[in-house]
C-alpha cells in the first residue's frame, strides 16, 4: 500500500472508531505513524499483523501498569485502546509523548540523566514489584521475529537462516557457516534471573521530553524475560559507539541492580545473540549479503568480548 494510502486508512480507522480527527498523519517507522490533531494530545497508532490481537492486548495491559508504577513509559489513549482494521490487522493507540525538537534531543538526553540515566531506568525497570496477567506473560522477544522469549527469537532466526541457505549460491555456503556457528554460540539466558523486560531497550525508543526527562516506547512484546537478554543489548547498542558508554550505562544500572556472577560469565555469549538476529532478519528481507553478515557477526562477537570484560571489572563509582 502506498504510504499516503496507509496514512488514509489509519486516519479514517481512528475517526471511525474513536471519533479522533486528526489534521495531519506522519510515519515515524514502518506502522507506527502519529496522529496530530488541532487541540487536545496528539497519539500514536501502530499496526501490528492480524492474528495479534491478544498480544496487542497483552501490550496494553502491560502499559497500563507500567502507568500504575508511575514508571516513564507511553500511556494508553484510551480505555479501549486496541482495535482492528478491515483486514484483520491490529491497531494500539497510545498518547504522543511531547518531544524536543530533533536539535534538542541529544543535549535533552544529556540534562536527563544521559546514558547513565537511561542504564538507571532500565535498573529501576528491573526492580519493579512482579505484576501480574500480561506482566507475567513469556517475554523478551523481538515481535518482528517471534512472540516470547528469547529463545523463540533465536529460534525464529535460525529457521529463517535456514531458509536463506537453502536459496543461497555454493560460494556463499562458508558465510552460513560462520553464521550459523554464531548462532550455536548465543545465549538464550535460560535459567537467569527474571523480572519485566522491554525488548528493545535502546536510545532508539526513547522520547527526550522538554522538561527534561526520557520516555520509553514501543514496548511489544514485553513481558516477563531475563534480564541480562534486555541489558546485553542496551551495552551493545552504546558499545559499539564507544567503549566508555558501557561504563556509564553499568554505573546507572548498578543503582539498582547487582549482576549475579553467572550473569557476568554468560554475559559475553549473550551480547551477540540479538544483533546477530538482527543480522539474518536483513540478510533474509534487506539483501544483505551472505558475506557481509558473516564478518558483521564476528566483528560482534569481538565487541562483546570487550563489553563483557568491562562488566567483570572492579566496581564503579
Amino acid at each position: 500500500m502506498a504510504e499516503a494510502d496507509a496514512a488514509e486508512e489509519i486516519r479514517a480507522h481512528i475517526a471511525e472508531h474513536y471519533g479522533f480527527r486528526a489534521h495531519s498523519v506522519l510515519s515515524l517507522d514502518q506502522d507506527v505513524s502519529l496522529l496530530r490533531r488541532d487541540s487536545g494530545a496528539s497519539w500514536v497508532a501502530r499496526v501490528f499483523p492480524a492474528g495479534r490481537r491478544a498480544a496487542v492486548e497483552g501490550d496494553a495491559e502491560i502499559l497500563g501498569w507500567l502507568a500504575a508504577q508511575d514508571y516513564p513509559a507511553e500511556r494508553c489513549a484510551t480505555e479501549d485502546p486496541v482495535s482492528e482494521l478491515a483486514d484483520g490487522r491490529v491497531v494500539l493507540v497510545t498518547e504522543a509523548v511531547p518531544f524536543v525538537p530533533r536539535a534538542q534531543r541529544r543535549s535533552a538526553i544529556k540534562d536527563a540523566g544521559g546514558i547513565r540515566g537511561l542504564g538507571a531506568l532500565m535498573g529501576r525497570l528491573h526492580t519493579l514489584p512482579q505484576g501480574q496477567g500480561a506482566c507475567t506473560r513469556p517475554g523478551g522477544a523481538w515481535h518482528h521475529m517471534a512472540l516470547g522469549a528469547p529463545a523463540d527469537e533465536l529460534q525464529a532466526a535460525r529457521e529463517m537462516l535456514d531458509e536463506a541457505r537453502s536459496r543461497a549460491s555454493a560460494r556463499d555456503l562458508a558465510s552460513f557457516d560462520v553464521l550459523e556457528d554464531a548462532l550455536d554460540l548465543a545465549d538464550d539466558c535460560g535459567g537467569l534471573p527474571e523480572t519485566l523486560i522491554h525488548p528493545d531497550f535502546v536510545l532508539a525508543n526513547v522520547v527526550a521530553t522538554p522538561e527534561p526527562s526520557m520516555v520509553l516506547v514501543d514496548w511489544s512484546g514485553a513481558g516477563r524475560g531475563p534480564r541480562l537478554w534486555s541489558l546485553a543489548f542496551f551495552l551493545l547498542a552504546e558499545g559499539a559507539k564507544d567503549l566508555r558508554r558501557v561504563e556509564l550505562a553499568l554505573i546507572g544500572y548498578g543503582r539498582h541492580v547487582e549482576l549475579q556472577p553467572e550473569e557476568l560469565e554468560r554475559l559475553e555469549a549473550v551480547i551477540p545473540a540479538r544483533p546477530l538476529v538482527l543480522t539474518i532478519w536483513g540478510l533474509r528481507h534487506h539483501g544483505i549479503a551472505a558475506a557481509t553478515a558473516a564478518q558483521d557477526a564476528q566483528d560482534t562477537r569481538r565487541l562483546a568480548f570487550k563489553i563483557a570484560e568491562l562488566a567483570r571489572s572492579p566496581s564503579r563509582d
